[in-house]
């Protein structure tokens, strides 16, 4: 005599596999539902029939499916396995075939599906089915979706749900095409402003399909909101002017300049927007935009109007003082000015002294990996990052006492400095 076992199938939404359900040793109902990509499997279930209480008695089969989600351009095929174990006392006939519901945006076409394997499974045995998926040449760029069913037994799932195969394994296929449009300058832009001041930044994009491309930015507006000292403030869409072609030929490239302009009274801090570059790539799925999103992050900063003073006592040992600066800059934009420096010292009687630059130096770092990386300034076989710009001062012979370091920057946001005091060896005359 044939066990029943009494479980609740649970389906959440169309694109999730179907439950596998076990019976609780307490007598009660339980399922477990595994993830998306998990192997699926189905075995007897109790369901509601139009609103009849008696349960159901579906035919225990396992389902198991390797590989069956796939990515493949027009005209590729692939292969994928599904396992099917018998759990009855006696052999079971099955009917592999592609199932797709109504609600799938965009069905899996059975005339791409060839289902090669046994009709008939031996009870306490395991069949092999071999799914072959050939997508046609002219099929459209989608993400397409159905199940391997191998019985036409079916649950409902859901209230004004169509019902769905017990015995089945979920597949889908994203057709997919190599891009025609690409983005050859970064798209997540960092940089700095002077309230009242506008810089430029420069979106090179190419074309290399063989009809002319659409091409129409927009400003984004900021989206969400942020509390908190550390969140960025909110853009004025005034300041961001975009110019740019309305197309972009085949095989040709085309440039978008972003101008930011700030106005004198914009408060300092930290900015973060994002423009849409309206493109309309014909190898990309119309839903997928991220891909031509700027992300635009900016720090307005002010110009002080009195330099920064650093307190340093010179003893009787000091042979001379450096003045080592460091600015602090963000990415700079096409028509950025370079950082600089005056410096004044200040002696303990008062008298002021122009500092003497002495050295400038120059740090970057290069990395050999053969893909352009965030932030890379120059492309090929040397990925280049722009490095640090480095200043030293010296004050030559200060007499001993407290001397002050008046220094006033240019084009930077900031800076780091380090006063250093060479001594001499030399002991001290008693």
């Amino acid at each position: 005599m044939k066990r029943v076992i009494l479980i609740v199938l649970l389906v959440a939404l169309a694109s999730v596999p179907v439950a596998t359900a076990v019976a609780p040793a307490d007598g009660g109902t339980g399922a477990t539902i595994p993830a998306q990509n998990d192997a699926v499997s189905t075995t007897t279930a109790t369901g509601d029939d139009g609103g009849d209480d008696e349960p159901q008695n579906f035919t225990r089969l396992y389902v198991d499916a390797q590989n069956s989600y796939l990515d493949l351009k027009p005209g590729e095929s692939e292969t994928f396995t599904v396992t099917v174990e018998n759990d009855e006392d006696e052999a079971v006939d099955v009917n592999p075939h592609v199932f797709t519901s109504p609600t799938d945006r965009s069905p899996i076409e059975s005339s791409w599906v060839e289902i090669d394997g046994p009709d008939s499974i031996d009870s306490g045995e395991e069949a092999e089915y071999e799914v072959s998926v050939e997508v046609p040449e002219d099929t459209e760029i989608a993400r397409y979706s159905g199940m391997i069913a191998f019985t036409d037994q079916t649950v409902a799932t859901a209230p004004n749900r169509p019902d769905r195969p017990v015995h089945a394994a979920h597949m889908s296929v994203e057709v997919w095409k190599e891009p025609t449009v690409e983005i050859l300058s970064e798209t997540y832009i960092n940089t700095q402003v002077e309230a009242g001041d506008s810089v430029t930044k420069q979106i090179v994009i190419e074309n290399t399909g063989d009809e002319s491309v659409p091409l129409s930015p927009e400003r984004a507006e900021q989206r969400g909101h942020c509390y908190g000292t550390h969140c960025p403030q909110q853009v004025d869409q005034s300041w961001i002017e975009i110019d740019a072609p309305n197309q972009i030929a085949p095989g040709e490239t085309a440039t978008v300049t972003i101008t930011l302009s700030p106005d004198a009274e914009a408060d300092r801090g930290r900015y973060d927007t994002s423009i849409d570059l309206g493109l309309d790539d014909p190898n990309r799925r119309d839903d997928n935009t991220y891909w031509q999103e700027v992300n635009l992050n900016f720090v307005v900063w002010e110009q002080p109007e009195e330099p920064y003073e650093a307190d340093f006592t010179v003893s009787e040992r000091t042979d001379n003082v450096t003045l080592t600066l460091n600015p602090r800059n963000y990415r700079a934009a096409e028509n950025a000015d370079d950082p600089s420096f005056d410096v004044t010292f200040v002696s303990p009687d008062g008298e002021r002294i122009d500092a003497e630059r002495v050295q400038v130096t120059e740090r970057g770092s290069v990395n050999l990996g053969a893909q352009r990386q965030q932030g890379a300034t120059e492309d090929g076989a040397y990925a280049t990052h722009s490095g640090q710009t480095e200043f030293v001062y010296v004050l030559d012979s200060p007499d001993a006492g407290e001397w002050t370091a008046e220094i006033m920057p240019d084009n930077t946001i900031g800076f780091q400095y380090e006063l250093t005091r060479n001594e001499s060896d030399d002991e001290l005359d008693e």
